[in-house]
């Protein structure tokens, strides 16, 4: 049986015209969030679900980790075990100096891909006849 929400594709996939499959925005928000302050996967997790970057819905968790490991393994962050208090260790996440100039090139690319969408908005709207 097929998927009739709107948002999902016949075969059951999510459609990225209602705002899926923008996972690639997780790294430079998860950079933004590290260079402001140092942090824990499930804090960066609650900081990105507050902030509302992908319409409310909740975040994957899993996926998130995934992400952090990348950077890791990219030298765009560093992690250490906090052993101190109570509970788990937890893995305290950093940003490098090859994260912060990540982040700056993130930011001319995010400006090129702004650009990019504007101009992509008014031809669609100019096409379906929808004032700007």
């Amino acid at each position: 049986m097929s998927d009739t929400r709107p948002g999902h594709l016949k075969d059951g996939l999510k459609c990225s015209c209602k705002g899926h499959s923008l996972d690639k925005f997780l790294q430079p928000n998860i950079l933004i969030l590290l260079a402001m302050e140092d942090l824990h996967g499930y804090s960066i997790i609650q900081e990105l679900e507050d902030k509302k970057l992908f319409y409310g819905q909740q975040i994957d968790s899993a996926g998130i980790y995934r992400t952090l490991n990348l950077l890791e393994n990219r030298g765009l962050v560093v992690s250490e075990w906090d052993l101190a208090g109570a509970g788990a260790a937890k893995k305290i996440y950093s940003i490098t100096e090859a994260g912060l100039e990540c982040l700056r090139n993130w930011i001319i690319t995010l400006e090129q891909y702004k650009e990019t969408l504007e101009s992509t908005i008014e031809r669609a709207k100019e096409v379906l006849k929808q004032p700007n």
